[in-house]
C-alpha cells in the first residue's frame, strides 16, 4: 500500500472512531488538561515568557537548536561546506549554522511570511558576510529551488514530522546532494509522548493515541476559549497582537500539520530514495528514573517510538 493510501485509510478509520466518541470524552479530557496545565512546566512562568514574546522566543529557540546541533553532530562538518537548512522557519538554526563558518548557507521554507521574518531577523547577524544565509520560499512541496549536486550538507531539525510529501522530499535531498553529502536530522516521532504537538493546550502524554481527533480538537477549542489560557505568539495576529480566532473549531485532522511518521516508516522511505542511513539514535525520557525504566523498550519495534522523545539520524548519498 502506498503512502497516500495509508494516510487515507488511517484518516477514514480515525473518522469512524470519532463518530463513536461519547460527549463525555471531551469533558473528561478538558478537566484533565486543566489539571495538567496548572502543574505542567509547559505552563510555567518561564515557558510563558519565552512563548508569548517573539524576542524571547527567538533567543530560546536559538539556544535550543544550538544545543541540538552541538550535542548530536560534529559541527566541524559545517566549515567550508555548502549547507541547506530545510524548513528554516524564521531563521534561528541558520543563525547557529552561520557561526560554524559554512562555505554558503541557504534556508528554505514553504511559508513566505516565515522567510520574510528570517531575512529581517538575520540582517544584522554578526557572522561573516560570506557565511550569512540566503533565504528562499519553497513554493512547491515536491521540489527544491536548488540545482543538482549543489549541496554538501542538509540540516532538518524539528521539521521531518511536518513534511507531507516526504518521499518526494527525500528524492529531492538526494538530487541536490553531492556524492558524499550528508543530511542531519533531529525529529520527534508521532507515537512519542508529545508527538501530538498540542501540549500548549493539552500538556498530557499520549493523548493522541488514547483519544480520537474529534475529541482532541473539540477539547482544544474549549480550552482555547478559556479566560486563563495565555495565547502563545503563534496564536496572535502578528500585525495587531490580538488573539487569533479559534482555529480548533474548524480543525478535523492533524493533516496537514503532522504526517504521523514513525521511525520504521521513515527508514523504509530513506532506503527507497537510495539515501544511506549512516547513523541513527533514539533518545528517551530525560529524567534519570524514567530513562532507566524505559531504556530497554526503545529498541522494541513500533513500541519503542512510544517512549522516544526524539530521534537523531544521519543520511548520506554515496
Amino acid at each position: 500500500m502506498n503512502t497516500a493510501s495509508t494516510a487515507t485509510v488511517t484518516e477514514t478509520v480515525s473518522r469512524k472512531g470519532c463518530n463513536r466518541d461519547p460527549v463525555g470524552s471531551v469533558r473528561l479530557l478538558y478537566h484533565l488538561a486543566r489539571w495538567a496545565r496548572r502543574r505542567s512546566a509547559v505552563h510555567s512562568a518561564a515557558d510563558l515568557s519565552r512563548t508569548t514574546d517573539r524576542t524571547n522566543y527567538r533567543t530560546w529557540r536559538h539556544r535550543e537548536l544550538e544545543q541540538q546541533l552541538h550535542d548530536h553532530f560534529d559541527v566541524t562538518g559545517v566549515s567550508g561546506r555548502d549547507v541547506l537548512d530545510f524548513g528554516c522557519g524564521t531563521g534561528e538554526l541558520c543563525s547557529v549554522l552561520a557561526r560554524c563558518d559554512p562555505g554558503s548557507l541557504t534556508g528554505v521554507d514553504k511559508s513566505a511570511e516565515a522567510i520574510s521574518r528570517a531575512i529581517e531577523a538575520t540582517s544584522d547577524d554578526e557572522a561573516p558576510e560570506a557565511s550569512r544565509p540566503r533565504f528562499a520560499c519553497n513554493e512547491r512541496p515536491d521540489r527544491l529551488p536548488l540545482d543538482d549536486t549543489s549541496i554538501d550538507l542538509i540540516c532538518c531539525f524539528d521539521v521531518l514530522e511536518h513534511i507531507m510529501d516526504l518521499e518526494a522530499i527525500l528524492r529531492e535531498w538526494r538530487r541536490v546532494l553531492r556524492p558524499g553529502g550528508r543530511v542531519w536530522i533531529w525529529w520527534s516521532p508521532w507515537r512519542g509522548p508529545y508527538g501530538h504537538h498540542i501540549e500548549s493546550l493539552i500538556p498530557l502524554p499520549w493523548v493522541h493515541l488514547l483519544f480520537s481527533e474529534r475529541t482532541l480538537f473539540a477539547t482544544c477549542a474549549r480550552l482555547y476559549d478559556d479566560p486563563d489560557f495565555a495565547p502563545r505568539m503563534w496564536d496572535r495576529d502578528p500585525k495587531t497582537g490580538l488573539k487569533k480566532p479559534n482555529k480548533w473549531r474548524e480543525t478535523h485532522s492533524f493533516h496537514p500539520f503532522l504526517n504521523r511518521l514513525t521511525r520504521r516508516t521513515f527508514e523504509r522511505m530513506a532506503h527507497k530514495s537510495r539515501l544511506v542511513i549512516a547513523r541513527r539514535e533514539t533518545h528517551g525520557f530525560s529524567g534519570s528514573l524514567l530513562r532507566r525504566a524505559t531504556r530497554l523498550l526503545l529498541s522494541v519495534p513500533s513500541l519503542g517510538d512510544c517512549f522516544a522523545s526524539f530521534h537523531v539520524c544521519e543520511l548520506t548519498r554515496r
